[in-house]
C-alpha cells in the first residue's frame, strides 16, 4: 500500500474535499449558474479537488479520527457538505439582492405584468430584472469577483481543515440572519434611483389627474414611466456600478467572517 501514489486515506481526503467544493460550486454565483451543465460543474469540482488536495498534502493532512468507520465517514461527508453549503449560500446573497431590486423596478415601471421565459433557467423573469442580472454579472467579473470565490474556496481548507469545522450556533446564525436582512437593504439601495424617480412621477401624475381630469392619465403615464425609468437607469449606471463594487467588497468581508466563525 505504501508503494502506491494514493493510499486509501488519500482517496478519503479527496472525496471529502470534493463534497465541500461541489456543494459550494452548486450555489456560488457564476459557477453555479443554472445554465451550466451538471457534468461541467462535477468535472470542475473534481479538478479543483485534485488541485487543492496537492496544496493541502504539501502542508500536511489532518489525522483521521481513531476507530474510523463507514458511519463516521458519512458523518464527515455531511459536515463538509454543511461547510460548502454555508459558504455558497452566503455568496449567493448578493445576486439575490440584485434580482430583488430588478423586481421592485419592474413592478413600479409596469414591466412586472409582462414576464419572459428565460431559455437558460426555464423560469419566468421580468425584462429589466434579467437585464440587471446580466449587467451586474459582467460587473462582478470585471471586479474579479470570480477570482475571489476561487480564493475563498482555497482558503477555506487553510482556515477550516478537513474534519475540523465548527458550527457555533449563536454567532453563525446571527451572522447569516444579518446577511439575509441585508438583502432587502441592498436591493432597496440598488433600486433607489429608479424607484424614487418613478414614485415621484406617480405622485405628479396623480396631481395632474386631479387638476386636469380631461387628460387620460393612464394612456399618458405608462409610456412616460417607462421612458423615465429607462433614462434614469442609464444615467445612474456609473453610480450603481460604484455602489455594486462596495457591495462586492462587503461580500468579501462577510465570507471571511463566515470562514473565521467556522474555523
Amino acid at each position: 500500500m505504501t508503494d502506491l501514489m494514493f493510499s486509501i486515506e488519500h482517496v478519503q481526503y479527496v472525496l471529502l474535499m470534493f463534497v465541500r467544493i461541489s456543494t459550494m460550486i452548486a450555489l456560488l454565483p457564476i459557477f453555479g449558474a443554472p445554465y451550466i451543465p451538471l457534468l461541467v460543474k462535477a468535472a470542475l469540482s473534481l479538478i479543483l479537488s485534485f488541485v487543492l488536495f496537492a496544496t493541502v498534502l504539501a502542508s500536511g493532512l489532518p489525522a483521521m479520527p481513531a476507530h474510523f468507520s463507514m458511519g463516521m465517514f458519512i458523518l464527515l461527508v455531511f459536515k463538509e457538505a454543511m461547510v460548502g453549503l454555508a459558504i455558497g449560500f452566503v455568496a449567493s446573497f448578493l445576486f439575490t439582492a440584485v434580482q430583488f431590486a430588478g423586481r421592485l423596478i419592474d413592478t413600479e415601471m409596469g414591466f412586472g405584468f409582462v414576464e419572459l421565459a428565460d431559455p437558460f433557467t426555464n423560469e419566468q423573469v421580468t425584462a429589466l430584472g434579467q437585464f440587471q442580472i446580466i449587467l451586474f454579472t459582467i460587473l462582478f467579473l470585471l471586479f474579479n469577483g470570480h477570482y475571489f470565490l476561487l480564493l475563498a474556496m482555497s482558503k477555506s481548507f487553510e482556515l477550516i481543515p478537513l474534519m475540523g469545522a465548527q458550527f457555533p450556533a449563536g454567532a453563525l446564525s446571527e451572522h447569516i440572519t444579518l446577511m439575509i436582512s441585508d438583502i432587502f437593504v441592498v436591493g432597496l439601495r440598488l433600486s433607489a434611483p429608479i424607484f424614487v424617480t418613478l414614485l415621484l412621477t406617480e405622485i405628479s401624475m396623480g396631481i395632474i389627474a386631479r387638476t386636469v381630469p380631461q387628460i387620460n392619465i393612464f394612456f399618458v403615464g405608462l409610456p412616460m414611466k417607462v421612458l423615465l425609468g429607462l433614462s434614469t437607469l442609464f444615467i445612474a449606471l456609473p453610480m450603481l456600478a460604484s455602489m455594486f463594487r462596495r457591495m462586492v467588497n462587503g461580500l468579501v468581508e462577510d465570507i471571511w467572517t463566515l470562514l473565521y466563525l467556522m474555523a
